[in-house]
């Protein structure tokens, strides 16, 4: 039975809540101890006993070696619970300009399938192209397994967009859709159901639940093109509107250039990646030879982040200084924002960790003013651990444990003692 109908199922019948409760804390911890499991759940041994038994003969769950980092006491147990891979299915979607790609995972939450996104970069009219190799790539993931048991397709994207109805208002790999809804293609095109998050507020969540900020209620995440993400108070702040986020839309300077709002002298004219790689690419048509072409089997390969980062770890003194001109901007709107929110720490994007000279140290640097005065005040600078490689493992898991939390709302026993 897919978990669609176990869900159907609980509707009207008490029992099956707890079955729902139990399903979702095998999933969130897989390798889990039926021990744990009470703890976890608030139920008795007897009533754990009474429905994992029940769920292993329905063929729901099954048994492997327990893993102790799932664990809630000391001890060890030899065995652990686990869903049975083809249970159900999600999709996970990065849908941006770095690392679009399209994912299907199964109820343990292994990748089945990945595709990569050759999307078009260009900002002009790229709406029916990308969506189409979007729609495409769906398509082919979907068609693996049964489409009944995949339970919902989770996307991230970027720009300026309603989450809850799916409305895309802007977004540059949608460019010139006018106002589309995303959430309404997926489920007529494919007949399921969609979440969507703007990848500015899928950071702070991954970090929280896997990564650096796991013991923090007050954090900022900050992405390389200027995204930020608020964690505050224990809890993701995504505004009024959930627009909250557009550091890159903050005044910093008088240039003239213009942005989508109508201003000049925005950070987004200071930070993308892509004025570094422009000005690489620059240097080599005028016959420069700079380091990074070591790392490159032609002068006309695209350069990108990851080559850039290579060459800083190989001793490239020149792309250090580049980037650390880039982080200054990076460190003036975190300054800025640190005295507005005053959180426990900021974490950059993964790989700084590779290079932090020229990324987390000019930071600190910058941060290093907001606590010279007698305030005792003071923000923390690090590196996150989760990667974007990770968007889409991350957002399947979120829109899979939506479904979960819609489906156990306000229904589920807190105890059977």
């Amino acid at each position: 039975m897919p978990l669609q109908d176990v869900i159907e199922k609980s509707k009207g019948l008490r029992q099956d809540n707890k079955t729902l409760k139990l399903l979702k804390l095998i999933w969130q911890n897989p390798g889990i101890a039926r021990r744990d499991i009470g703890t976890l759940a608030k139920l008795s041994r007897g009533t754990v006993t009474t429905n994992i038994a029940q769920l292993i003969e329905e063929g729901y769950v099954t048994e492997g070696e327990a893993l102790p980092e799932n664990a809630t006491r000391p001890g060890r147990a030899t065995t652990g619970l686990y869903l049975v891979p083809d249970f159900f299915y999600s999709v996970g979607v990065s849908f941006s300009m770095e690392l679009p790609k399209v994912s299907l995972f199964d109820a343990g939450g292994q990748a089945v399938r990945e595709i990569t996104l050759p999307i078009i970069r260009t900002v002009e009219n790229n709406f029916s192209t990308n969506l189409a190799i979007l729609e495409s790539a769906l398509e082919e993931v979907l068609s693996l397994v049964p489409r009944s048991r995949v339970l919902i397709a989770g996307i991230s994207v970027a720009g300026i967009i309603d989450f809850d109805r799916g409305d895309v208002f802007y977004s540059a790999l949608l460019d010139g859709c006018g106002r589309f809804n995303l959430k309404h293609f997926i489920r007529e095109r494919f007949g399921l159901p969609c979440f969507l998050i703007n990848v500015a507020h899928l950071f702070p969540v991954m970090e929280k639940r896997w990564g650096a900020a796991k013991e923090m209620d007050h954090f900022i995440t900050l992405t390389d093109s200027c995204a930020a993400g608020f964690f505050l108070n224990g809890k993701l702040y995504r505004g009024w509107q959930k627009h909250a986020g557009e550091l890159a839309y903050m005044k910093v300077t008088e240039d003239r250039h213009t942005a989508a709002d109508g201003r000049n002298g925005l950070l987004t004219f200071h930070t993308p990646f892509f004025l570094l790689e422009h000005r690489l690419a620059e240097i080599i048509r005028n016959g420069g030879r700079p380091r990074i072409l070591q790392l490159m089997n032609s002068p006309s390969d695209p350069i990108t982040l990851e080559l850039v980062i290579r060459s800083i770890e190989n001793g490239d003194k020149f792309l250090e200084q580049l980037m650390a001109e880039r982080y200054e901007w990076h460190a003036e709107a975190l300054l800025n924002s640190a005295y507005m929110l005053n959180p426990e720490a900021v974490l950059l994007e993964e790989w700084t960790a590779r290079c932090p000279q020229c990324t987390v140290d000019v930071v600190e640097r910058k941060m290093s003013s907001y606590g010279m005065t007698d305030w005792q005040v003071s923000t923390r600078v690090i590196s996150g651990t989760c990667s974007r490689a990770m968007i889409p493992r991350a957002v399947a898991y979120l829109a899979t444990e939506s479904i979960f939390d819609e489906a156990g709302n306000g229904t589920f026993e807190e105890t059977d003692e």
